[in-house]
């Protein structure tokens, strides 16, 4: 009986994998008969870089000589590009521009097609399109304040907006041309070499929407409210005070003083013996220069300056008959002087102090002594 029990469970057995076969069997059957899937390299690696109504798609491909065309679709596989290529057996790039895309975000959906009509798996990213509505956002870098020097002109502005790469400079030479200059976004200041006394200046500045976009937003030139200034202070780095008639040095500091920008230090006049009438300073500026102007600063809490003469020369020599006189201040009365130049057109390196009145005779003294330049 027990026999007769097994060879039933056997044959039930061997009839249940049959039909089981068989399931499977049909599950496969189109497969088997249309013969295995082969599919076309997929792209390595895509992106797509953001641009001015129109996007860069980059792609790499490895290991694919066989791949014929990289097929790319958008807006849900409506519309598309059937790019050809050769690849290598190499890791090869490959970069092409999307044109004509109006301002939104993008899903791409990237696949290659082979020289057997093979296709590969799907590949997907994002990229934007930028236009009119970018525009509208971004703005020019607006203006702190402007200032003049020797070298030129000096623009600062406010803080940077997001996406700001760079402010462009149109401005006025001091010979007539115009000079451009591009500043970084990262920078806060636009230095112009040889700008002009007393001009305004053209900007605008550059945008990208995206780091490493392909394209850049340009504004309009807008004309500055705000021009450099008429005049200015020469650098006094690079001066040497070379002499003097006499001084008092532990009074004050000696000649060096003038050009030191402290108005506690200050040269003053030999007392203890007393010096006579007139007194002078002399000082190499270390190029020529033109002078439309001085200003000088007498010694704090003291009238004793009455008059003072300036002249300028190309030799050192306090002695030299060739001094030209470009300045004069008589009947000073106040600590800070403001002294025009009787001769603007007058280049020259040295300047000679040439005190000859004094309100306390024969005490003279100067705590600061400066030259303007300027239009």
């Amino acid at each position: 009986m027990k026999k007769i029990f097994n060879k039933i469970t056997i044959s039930a057995l061997a009839s249940l994998t049959l039909v089981a076969c068989e399931g499977m069997m049909d599950i496969h059957k189109e497969y088997v008969e249309n013969g295995e899937i082969i599919y076309s390299p997929q792209p390595d690696s895509i992106s797509f870089i953001a641009g001015k109504e129109r996007i860069r798609f980059d792609c790499f491909l490895k290991n694919s000589p066989n791949v014929k065309t990289i097929d790319v679709f958008w807006n849900s596989k409506r519309d598309s590009m059937i790019i050809p290529v050769s690849p290598t057996s190499e890791r090869d790039s490959f970069t092409f521009i999307i044109p004509n895309l109006i301002e939104q975000s993008y899903t791409f959906d990237v696949r290659t097609t082979d020289n057997f009509g093979h296709r590969s798996l799907w590949k997907s990213d994002f990229g934007n399109s930028y236009g009119a509505g970018y525009e509208k956002v971004i703005f020019n870098r607006r203006v702190k304040d402007v200032a003049l020097s020797e070298y030129g002109g000096e623009v600062n502005w406010l803080a940077k907006a997001d996406g700001l790469v760079r402010v462009e400079v149109k401005y006025t030479k001091t010979d007539g041309s115009e000079g451009l200059v591009k500043t970084d976004g990262e920078q806060s200041t636009s230095s112009l070499p040889d700008a002009k006394a007393g001009t305004n200046f053209q900007y605008r500045s550059a945008y990208i929407p995206e780091e490493a976009s392909i394209d850049t937003f340009f504004l309009d030139w807008v004309t500055s409210e705000s021009t450099f200034p008429t005049m200015f202070a020469y650098d006094r780095s690079l001066w040497t005070v070379l002499a003097c008639s006499d001084e008092r040095v532990d009074d004050g500091g000696g000649k060096n003083m003038i050009i030191d920008g402290k108005i506690d230090t200050y040269w003053h006049s030999q007392w203890g013996p007393d010096m006579p009438l007139p007194h002078w300073i002399l000082i190499d500026l270390s190029k020529p220069i033109n002078a439309i102007g001085f200003r000088f600063l007498s010694r704090s809490g003291t009238t004793d300056n009455k008059d003072i003469e300036i002249y300028m020369g190309n030799t050192p020599d306090a002695d030299a008959t060739d001094w030209v006189k470009v300045g004069e201040l008589y009947d000073m009365s106040k600590t800070e002087n403001d002294i025009p130049s009787l001769d603007a057109s007058f280049k020259g390196r040295y300047i000679k102090l040439l005190f000859i009145g004094s309100n306390r005779g024969p005490f003279t003294n100067c705590a600061e002594f400066y030259v303007v330049g300027g239009a």
